[in-house]
């Protein structure tokens, strides 16, 4: 029998949002505003992922190297789940354009899942953005561009009940080396967490303003009740901006 898609719905992707979006404390002379970005979500559906966007565990190594190719040290930090916890079920990815017909930047992400038992599981969440070069154009008639740099970016997990996500470690730091469930990443400067901001919803966090690549990790448990439904929401967010005089 077909496995339903694991992916059931996307909201969001908006562009041309202004926010001021840094702290005082990361700035140089001038104003950090978001003008870019928005926030996707889907769902993921544990019981019966999605052939498109699941990852076997046979087929992890492959998409792990492509990733590495791309986003070198600030890749996937966990390259032998299998050897973790539990049973390796696979891995859930996602491309996200900002601005898809400017192409200002791309997200990626991955969530990989390893079964502890028939109602828990445990995810270990990576995420990053890259720029792709393209300028902004600060004027309405092209004379006067900019290029941008990351602003935000979020990647969240919420379950169905408030009981439904744990996890045994949050941080906050203002950049470095961050260390999660035995991967590490760097983290350029700005205001990074990783936390469980409201009880059914785990995420990580970053804000500053960065040109280059920003890397997001985390991990948690997910536990359901025999009866329900294995689904999670699934929330990329970023934001592209530029420094303004004013």
């Amino acid at each position: 029998m077909p496995s339903r898609r694991g992916f059931l719905r996307r909201t969001g992707a908006a562009a041309g949002t202004v926010s001021l979006v840094a702290a005082a404390g990361f700035l140089s002379p001038g104003v950090v505003r978001t003008k870019l970005g928005g926030g996707f979500s889907e769902s993921i559906d544990l019981s019966s992922p999605d052939e498109d966007e699941f990852v076997s565990p046979s087929q992890f190594g492959a998409y792990a190297a492509q990733i590495r190719e791309t986003y070198g040290a600030a890749a996937i930090p966990w390259q032998d789940p299998g050897s973790f916890a539990g049973e390796f079920v696979g891995a859930y990815t996602r491309r996200e354009q900002i601005v898809p017909d400017r192409r200002f930047a791309v997200q990626d992400a991955v969530v990989l899942v390893n079964q502890l038992d028939e109602t828990v599981y445990r995810l270990r969440l990576w995420s990053a953005g890259r720029l792709l070069k393209q300028n902004y154009a600060v004027d309405p008639w092209g004379y006067y561009d900019e290029d941008p740099a990351f602003t935000r970016l979020e990647q969240a997990i919420e379950a169905g009940r408030e009981d439904g996500l744990s996890a045994n470690r949050s941080l906050s730091t203002d950049g470095g080396r961050v260390d999660v469930a035995g991967g590490a990443v760097a983290v350029p400067d700005g205001s990074y967490d990783v936390d469980i901001p409201e009880p059914a919803r785990y995420r990580s966090r970053w804000e500053g303003f960065h040109s280059g690549v920003v890397p997001l990790i985390g991990a948690c448990e997910v536990s359901f009740v025999t009866s329900e439904k294995q689904y999670l929401d699934w929330t990329l967010s970023n934001g592209i901006g530029i420094r303004t005089p004013f």
